[in-house]
């Protein structure tokens, strides 16, 4: 855990000192009325949030320490509904949907809500996060966090979120998705960093999707890096296929500084001139990850960027990779060179090596970003056809990938159904352009047959209306 910096700490005393002097406070211990309560949590959660956000934005590795200085009983529990929900989210979780580790922060925080004198209060906000919790977590651990409360009201209350759907693997899938979604978009993820080579293995999972996530957005990662740098360069870590992951994370969506970067690729030289073919398809296979999650970025700048920490001096497949690479996005997929480039390469790997298949998704995004950037206007379409009439053929050739080959049908099949939606006249000059163009083709490309095509472009008949 890091400690939280003083001007967070100091803002947070602040906050729980007007707490405290609040007349709304004064009012609601005089009539313990829910009222006056209700008035507290308005009066200051807006300004916990906002300071919370902030923090986990900018500061994320700070976020559990924020979070424990809210157990203060001076804040009087307001928030630890919201905290206790986001502990119950950032626990790792295995394929059988229970937490890979205890989650104790997820117990601290619910202890201290039931140890809470607006326990009643509280109650009310906290029910789905508890039965997440408990529904993720062994029965021991729930067991012995409900034990530990001393009021037998309260452990009555906890008893009674032990879900009977959380015995199947199943059941705790529902429950777990369903609670999740009620966070879609909100910023609460982290992860410690592994000081140890144990924590390291235990860790690496969840420290590989908090990371992910904070460079899938617009955050800003500034306070991550001499953190992340520590760690990817620690000589502990040497020769553990676990820090590889991280360290092609920082090479690709961090900006090392000029005294960093040296160190860094001083750490993967090591591990290349260690395990040269271990440590090149360990990251190549991560790079195709990326690839194929639409939920992470990694186009050309991300690819080039990674390419700048690989040492060109080592004879292996990432300097074989990045060279290649390298001349794609400097001449362009178009190039006649790089065709003969990528002809030349290829047959040095397997078919199904993730070398190759990286190749073709590097290839496959600049079709993909091709179509996104056209319109259906028949400048757009043309320039379409005109590409993909020498390209596709060309790299249907090159790869000879039937995987690569629905890829490109796919993406022709989208953007023709754009365009037929919009140019919608059957005798219209456009439409007619744009059926025999792709009649003529898509059969060249092996896309479809021309049973296939007429299929294709027949409109759907209406159904009658029933007769009355």
């Amino acid at each position: 855990m890091y400690e939280l910096n003083e001007a967070y700490s100091q803002h947070l005393e602040a906050i729980a000192e007007a707490i405290q002097a609040s007349p709304n406070l004064a009012s609601y211990l005089e009539e313990e009325e829910d009222q006056f309560y209700d008035a507290l949590k308005l009066e200051f959660e807006p300004q916990i949030e906002a300071a919370y956000q902030q923090m986990i934005d900018f500061s994320p590795l700070e976020i559990e320490s924020f979070e424990r200085k809210l157990l203060d009983e001076r804040f009087e529990g307001l928030f630890l509904p919201r905290i206790l929900g986001y502990a119950v989210l950032r626990g790792e979780i295995t394929e059988h949907y229970y937490y890979a580790r205890q989650n104790n922060h997820f117990g601290e925080i619910l202890k201290a809500i039931a140890a809470n004198s607006n326990f009643d209060q509280l109650r009310s906000r906290i029910g789905q996060s508890v039965q997440c919790g408990f529904a993720l977590s062994s029965d021991i651990f729930v067991t012995n966090l409900v034990n530990e409360v001393s009021s037998k009201r309260v452990r009555q209350f906890l008893q009674t979120q032990r879900s009977s759907d959380a015995r199947t693997m199943e059941g705790r899938r529902r429950i777990e998705r369903r609670y999740r979604r009620q966070f879609k978009g909100r910023n609460y993820h982290y992860a410690p960093f592994p000081l140890t080579t144990a924590e390291l293995t235990t860790l690496n999972n969840a420290l590989v999707d908090f990371l992910l996530f904070r460079v899938g957005g617009e955050l800003n990662n500034d306070a991550l890096l001499p953190t992340l740098h520590q760690m990817v360069t620690q000589p502990d870590f040497a020769g553990r296929k676990e820090i590889l992951k991280p360290m092609a994370i920082y090479g690709a969506y961090f900006n090392p500084s000029e005294e960093q970067l040296p160190e860094l690729k001083a750490a993967l030289n090591r591990e290349r001139k260690a395990k040269p073919e271990e440590t090149s398809d360990n990251i190549l296979g991560f790079i195709l990850e990326l690839k194929q999650n639409s939920g992470f970025r990694f186009g050309p700048e991300e690819e080039q960027r990674l390419g700048t920490i690989v040492d060109r001096n080592i004879e292996d497949d990432l300097t074989a990779y990045f060279n290649l690479t390298d001349k794609i996005h400097a001449e362009g997929f178009a190039s006649a060179d790089v065709h003969e480039a990528i002809q030349e390469e290829q047959p040095r790997h397997s078919g199904l090596s993730n070398f190759n298949e990286n190749i073709r998704q590097t290839i496959f995004g600049y079709f993909e970003k091709l179509m996104i950037g056209l319109g259906t206007r028949e400048a757009d379409y043309r320039q379409w056809f005109e590409i993909t009439g020498v390209q596709f053929p060309a790299y249907i050739k090159v790869f000879g990938n039937e995987s690569f080959n629905q890829q490109l049908r796919g993406l022709a099949k989208k953007y023709t159904k754009d365009l037929i939606k919009v140019h919608t006249n059957k005798r219209g000059k456009d439409y007619r352009d744009i059926k025999k163009t792709t009649m003529r083709t898509w059969q060249d490309y092996g896309f479809m047959t021309e049973k296939q095509l007429k299929e294709f472009f027949k409109t759907p008949r209406k159904k009658k209306a029933p007769e009355a």
